[in-house]
């Protein structure tokens, strides 16, 4: 059985040898004068003592504070090459995705199987997106579809696929043309996002208006009250596909195309990933 000495204290005994202060081992350790005797004083009992001795303001190792500087530091070093190893193969393994709660649901995790088949090595982690940006050392790839916040966008992306968006409602529900203008009793509102139907306008070059607008916190309540007969609702057209296809929702009006409006934008510190390549390879056919 192994009798090691306290590993816990190494790291100030180490430190402190290095730099010859207490004090200074503190400073680089982020610890107080205090802790960093208490544990240098707890390493020296522990291997009978004799490990530094007095010289002027600072600390002078003995002969055997020497020998255990020099094993401690290989030894130190050692583990820390080894956890920038470990801790980097993690991180190629593992992706944290940021995109908004409604395209997560509706498109991406029911994809997510496929990816798995084809990369089971990978750790894809969901974030959601809200109206809070989101500091870039918080997650490794952004996926962007809403358009209609803005046509067009001032973010360094790469282009997976084109976007589509248009009125959706309920079967029978009163979405009327009166002249050149169509109406409906009421039309959902994103939260954050009050330019969305102007933008579809312009894209449509269509004229619309509510008798009524009801705001939602979350796309994805829009669209579940849309379906339920409550109002009309603007959604790009991956997010409504098995709605159409079952006639739980119908898009009367048709989809305009943004062409490239399907976006990733990945942070710098995932930006030499292979697994980070993958992913947006993966995304690209997808979105097919």
């Amino acid at each position: 059985m192994r009798r090691l000495p306290p590993l816990s204290a190494l790291p100030a005994f180490e430190s402190a040898a290095r730099l010859g202060s207490v004090t200074a081992a503190g400073a680089e350790l982020g610890r107080t004068h205090g802790a960093i005797s208490k544990q240098i004083a707890h390493l020296s009992e522990d291997l009978g003592g004799g490990l530094f001795e007095k010289a002027g303001n600072g600390l002078k190792l003995t002969s055997r504070g020497e020998r255990l500087r020099n094993a401690s530091t290989a030894l130190l070093d050692d583990l820390s090459a080894l956890a920038q190893v470990l801790r980097s193969e993690q991180d190629e393994r593992r992706i944290d995705i940021l995109t908004s709660a409604t395209f997560a649901t509706r498109w991406l995790i029911p994809r997510l199987p496929r990816f798995y088949r084809r990369r089971p090595d990978v750790d894809l982690r969901l974030r959601m997106s809200g109206p809070q940006p989101v500091p870039d050392h918080d997650f490794d790839v952004l996926v962007s579809y809403d358009r209609l916040r803005a046509l067009t966008t001032d973010m360094d992306g790469q282009i997976i696929g084109d976007t589509s968006y248009g009125i959706v409602c309920a079967p029978g529900y009163p979405l009327r043309e009166v002249g050149q203008l169509w109406t409906a009793p009421v039309a959902f509102v994103q939260a954050g996002a009050p330019q969305s139907w102007q933008m579809w306008m312009r894209l449509a070059d269509i004229e619309f208006r509510a008798e009524q607008e009801v705001e939602h916190a979350h796309h994805l309540l829009a669209l579940e009250a849309a379906a339920a007969g409550l109002g009309v609702a603007l959604a790009e057209r991956r997010l409504v596909d098995q709605d159409l296809a079952t006639g739980r929702l119908v898009a009367p009006l048709g989809f305009r195309t943004v062409p490239g409006g399907l976006l990733v934008v990945v942070t710098p510190r995932a930006s030499k990933r292979s697994t980070v390549a993958a992913l947006i390879d993966w995304l690209r056919e997808e979105a097919l």
